[in-house]
Formats: structure tokens, C-alpha cells, sequence
């Protein structure tokens, strides 16, 4: 029997929430990981931690190219996707 192991298969993403400027193309590219909020602003579906400037959440490996173009979409480029 194979075991894998679950922290190869999660990705780090990083949001710096309050520098969006709403374009929504995380929202597009990635609508699994991101939405608009009650103020038009793009935000992570599951936090799992915040502080003053980012936002932190996971990701599965297999999500990586979507989660990849939404990092290089994003104009302001507050959106950073670190592997395991």
C-alpha cells in the first residue's frame, strides 16, 4: 500500500487583501480560491491566518497552474504562491 503524504500536496498562498484594487481576475482564474466581497474586493474562500498585510490559505498541487496564472494576472501583484 502507497502512503502519500499530505504536505507535498498543499501550496502556500499569501493576499494582500487590503492593496486589491477589485480587477477580479483571481476571481476568474481561480474562482475556487477566490471571490468578490460585500465591498467588490477579491478575497481567499478559506483563511487560514491573517495579519496586517496578507491573508494566508492552501492550495492542492494540482490546482498550481490556475493558482499560478492568478499570481501573474493579478495588476497589482499582491498575490504569491509558494510550493510546499
Amino acid at each position: 500500500m502507497a502512503f502519500v503524504r499530505l504536505a507535498h500536496l498543499m501550496l502556500n498562498i499569501k493576499h494582500k487583501k487590503p492593496e486589491c484594487i477589485g480587477c477580479g481576475a483571481c476571481c476568474d482564474i481561480a474562482p475556487a480560491y477566490w471571490a468578490f466581497d460585500a465591498q467588490g474586493l477579491a478575497r481567499l474562500h478559506s483563511v487560514a491566518r491573517s495579519d496586517e498585510a496578507f491573508d494566508y490559505g492552501t492550495g492542492f498541487e494540482g490546482d498550481l497552474p490556475a493558482l499560478r496564472e492568478a499570481e501573474r494576472s493579478c495588476p497589482v501583484n499582491i498575490i504569491k504562491i509558494q510550493e510546499g
